[in-house]
């Protein structure tokens, strides 16, 4: 019943941020109404009746929750958005100085300045997702985390992959656009990596062995179109394939026979 009542105060509190003064209200509250459990429990009540007035203990102590609800949650909320809001305000009118500074007093011209604005905007979606990233582990959302950290690692395609790209065609008259996109694979694999070591603490085996799989699979992939662009190697490299599909069956035999 203590585990029952322990579930309770999670879930009365499971919105809120998880800052120190919540964790220190919700852990006064769950001793209160395991105090009351063990009371009533000695008085000769049944274990229900003593959960029903163990949990009726939370309405004696609703305005200090309420405080909490409206002092942090909100407050937190209320703060990341004006913060938000201010920095975005203050990027985007530096942005757009630099961008006529440099169009006009530096280059004379607009012909290409405006990578400018657009190599901006392309940060300023890295500077969002990590904001949502933070947000998310403020309140201890396990499944937005991880949405946030694939929401990073999806900003960094503009500006890894398309800036760089677009910067060297527009400016240089280069293009790499037949190769670049090998950087698509790399941000893929870091971002099959660090879902991994930020949540392996939660996901299943299973769940682990698909991260292991993809990851070796996106690598492999990386290796040989690395190996068949750059040396030539399209009718031999795909041996990788073989090595990698090796390597799973031995590590899947060495699993099996240590179980």
């Amino acid at each position: 019943m203590e585990q029952k009542l322990r579930k309770f105060i999670n879930r009365k509190f499971f919105l809120y941020p998880k800052t120190e003064k919540i964790i220190e209200v919700r852990e006064e509250l769950y001793s209160i109404m395991l105090d009351k459990y063990h009371d009533c429990m000695d008085s000769g009540m049944s274990k229900e009746e003593s959960y029903k007035k163990a949990i009726e203990m939370t309405l004696d102590y609703k305005d200090a929750v309420k405080e909490v609800e409206t002092g942090s949650s909100l407050s937190a909320l209320k703060k990341n958005l004006v913060s938000t809001a201010s920095f975005s305000t203050f990027y985007f009118l530096t942005l757009t100085a630099i961008y006529l500074f440099v169009s006009i007093v530096i280059l004379k011209s607009f012909q290409k300045t405006w990578l400018i604005p657009v190599g901006g905007a392309f940060v300023y979606l890295v500077y969002s997702a990590l904001n949502t990233y933070q947000y998310a582990r403020l309140f201890n959302f396990k499944a937005l985390k991880r949405c946030g950290i694939a929401l990073i690692y999806t900003s960094l395609i503009p500006i890894l992959y398309v800036f760089p790209s677009l910067y060297l065609s527009v400016v240089h008259s280069k293009s790499i656009w037949g190769y670049s996109w090998l950087i698509l694979l790399v941000i893929v694999l870091l971002y099959i990596i660090t879902d991994y070591l930020a949540n392996k603490k939660h996901i299943a085996t299973l769940e682990r062995d698909i991260h292991f799989l993809a990851a070796g699979l996106v690598l492999t992939t990386i290796l040989y179109l690395a190996a068949s662009i750059w040396f030539h190697l399209w009718s031999s490299a795909w041996i990788l394939y073989v090595v990698y599909l090796a390597l799973v069956s031995l590590a899947f035999y060495i699993s099996e026979r240590k179980s």
